[in-house]
């Protein structure tokens, strides 16, 4: 494979988790009052009232970013953590950084939630601008990895630890401000949801890679029991009644939450197979045939974007069934990393489309069996692509991957960083009021600020300074 997966990386899943990312900033900095097609946004808070409505069936683009990140995520658990084991680390030890991981996300999600709420207040913007700054520094501080000095001594030896407890000390310090100075209450209640079930979703679909790590079947007979109780939930709810409920754990665990591990779980057996891939030394020669079989299983992902939001759905079978068999057509003497992601890929979305009558239509919200299994079947097939490009042109992607090496500082240097300072300026404001009725503004808008995020995330790459996350 290409240069980065000698030094530990893999350019495919940096990739995917970028676009994901980049997906994420750019839906939610479109502007909402432009005049944009429904297809823009969450299939189901269309405009021109962006009301969530659960009964809309379909997805848009907007709908794959969670899913593309979790496949991400479930893709690094073997490198991540088989290296840990092949340093000589126990279980225990390993699992013990999975919780550590799982509490520091948990915390991070509640600082997230309760910052988010200072727009409640009734203190001037500029003061609430400043002060979102300000918890981006703490959050810098307390969360960067800071690689201390080759042969340090003294003080310089524990220079990681100092700058994060300068972070944790600056965190207590804005506290008092936002109960004394902003009025407001802090709160477990208050967080983001998103990287709430990331942290939930990290630490158990990392518990099973843990379990399964040396059989990927078992890895799959995990996935159809969470696929067996997931349909239980949805079509008998009534069989699950026994399975105990408390208020008390609710603000950071729900059963429900455990359906994504339907997209995590095949993630990590793309990953293991590429971290084999990686490891051996041999790069498959993929020839013409295989090159086209790429864009084949792109496309078979596209098409979910026309057929499921337009409720083609018929027709979206029929179309993904013929790409797929044209895949294995021009692969089937293949066997390789490439052609095995993908036929994953091609699995996860004609199952996905077959429960979409079933389920009455697939949605996001409130997730249903026919979303988990599509989205993580585009995820599969787009990563097939990517990996098929970096097999064969070597791509690096440089750019959108280095956004992906630092998912947590990328999810929130807009909102922290970006937003605030382009307010306090004056630029936002007036981008605000030309994207007000203009479809040309509203979209130029969105990749302005997502542009400006790539840039600073990929700058603190380059710096090599990353957020534990």
């Amino acid at each position: 494979m290409s240069a980065s997966a000698k030094s530990g990386r893999i350019a495919s899943i940096d990739i995917i988790r970028g676009i994901a990312i980049v997906g994420m900033v750019l839906c939610a900095n479109i502007g909402f009052q432009s005049d944009l097609p429904a297809w823009m946004f969450h299939a189901q808070t269309p405009p021109p009232t962006y009301a969530f409505n659960p009964d809309v069936p379909g997805i848009t683009w907007v709908d794959l970013v969670f899913p593309f990140f979790l496949f991400s995520m479930g893709a690094a658990f073997p490198f991540s953590m088989r290296k840990r084991l092949e340093r000589g680390q126990s279980r225990w030890s390993v699992t013990g950084s999975l919780v550590k991981r799982w509490f520091i996300l948990t915390l991070f999600a509640i600082v997230l939630g309760n910052a988010y709420s200072i727009w409640s207040t009734p203190r001037p913007a500029w003061q609430v601008h400043i002060y979102m700054i300000a918890v981006w520094a703490a959050m810098f501080l307390s969360l960067v990895r800071v690689q201390n000095p080759a042969g340090s001594d003294g003080w310089k030896k524990h220079l990681g630890t100092a700058v994060n407890l300068c972070g944790i000390i600056m965190f207590v310090a804005l506290s008092f401000v936002f109960t004394r100075w902003f009025g407001l209450a802090l709160s477990k209640d208050r967080c983001d949801i998103i990287i709430m079930i990331l942290a939930v979703i990290a630490v158990t679909g990392g518990l099973i890679w843990m379990f399964t790590k040396d059989s990927i079947r078992l890895r799959w007979l995990v996935f159809m029991l969470v696929a067996a109780i997931k349909a239980l939930d949805s079509y008998a709810p009534e069989a699950l009644s026994f399975v105990p409920s408390c208020a008390c754990v609710s603000w950071f665990f729900s059963w429900d939450w455990l359906q994504y591990l339907l997209i995590v779980l095949p993630g990590s057996i793309v990953g293991d197979m590429i971290l084999k891939h990686s490891r051996s030394g041999e790069k498959p020669q993929i020839g013409r045939n295989g090159a086209i079989a790429g864009y084949v299983a792109l496309a078979a992902a596209l098409v979910q974007l026309w057929g499921l939001f337009t409720r083609h759905v018929t027709a979206d079978f029929i179309i993904s069934g013929a790409l797929a068999i044209t895949f294995f057509c021009l692969t089937w003497k293949e066997r390789n990393v490439y052609t095995g992601t993908a036929r994953i890929g091609f699995l996860l979305l004609l199952a996905g489309i077959i429960f979409d009558p079933i389920d009455g239509g697939i949605t996001k919200d409130h997730c249903n069996l026919s979303y988990v299994l599509t989205t993580g079947g585009m995820a599969a097939l787009t990563t097939a692509f990517l990996l098929m490009l970096e097999i064969r042109s070597d791509i690096k992607g440089r750019f959108i991957a280095g956004v992906g090496q630092n998912p947590m500082l990328a999810y929130t240097v807009t909102n922290f960083l970006i937003g605030p300072i382009l307010s306090l300026v004056g630029i936002l404001p007036l981008i605000n009021a030309l994207a007000e009725g203009s479809q040309f503004w509203g979209v130029a808008q969105g990749v302005m600020i997502t542009l400006l995020m790539m840039c600073v995330t990929f700058a603190f790459t380059k710096l090599k300074l990353f957020w534990r996350s």
